[in-house]
């Protein structure tokens, strides 16, 4: 399997939350798909970042990953205005994953086009066969999907 930094853009908290309860039904089945952690975030009418603890509950508790937490950071602009417990993962996890050259320029600008205000990403590091299960999931919410292999 293909280990996989997936970012899934819903218009609604109600609808992102439906798609990570999917996301999480396909993970247990271990049919070619396993999120090794991830975590769900709203970007408010000011462009901040706030992680929506409630929702990102069926990924292991919310734990953030070092590559989905130096997304966070680098999604929150300069200022790295991001809160609830992405707070916690510091700029130590950012540099981590620049220092890596983990993060592409141009995922994370597409990315960051695309989450505007008032819309909600599910943040995924998981290991996928094929992107069809995660796609149909998201497509069905009305989402778009976004992918940076990490291998």
């Amino acid at each position: 399997m293909t280990r996989q930094l997936i970012v899934a853009v819903f218009g609604s908290v109600e609808t992102a939350r439906q798609a990570a309860n999917d996301f999480e039904a396909l993970s247990e089945k271990n049919e070619g798909f396993h999120i090794e952690n991830g975590v769900v975030v709203e970007k408010d009418a000011n462009g901040k970042l706030a992680v929506l603890d409630a929702e990102s509950r069926p990924f292991k508790g919310g734990v953030i990953g070092a590559i989905a937490g130096g997304l966070l950071g680098l999604l929150a602009g300069p200022i790295g205005m991001v809160t609830g417990m992405a707070a916690g993962a510091g700029a130590g996890i950012l540099a981590q994953a620049a220092d890596n050259a983990l993060l592409d320029g141009t995922f994370v600008e597409t990315v960051a086009a695309r989450l505007v205000p008032g819309s909600v990403a599910v943040i995924l590091e998981a290991k996928e066969d094929t992107p069809f299960s995660v796609d149909n999931v998201v497509t069905g919410f009305g989402g778009k999907v976004f992918r940076q292999t990490l291998d």
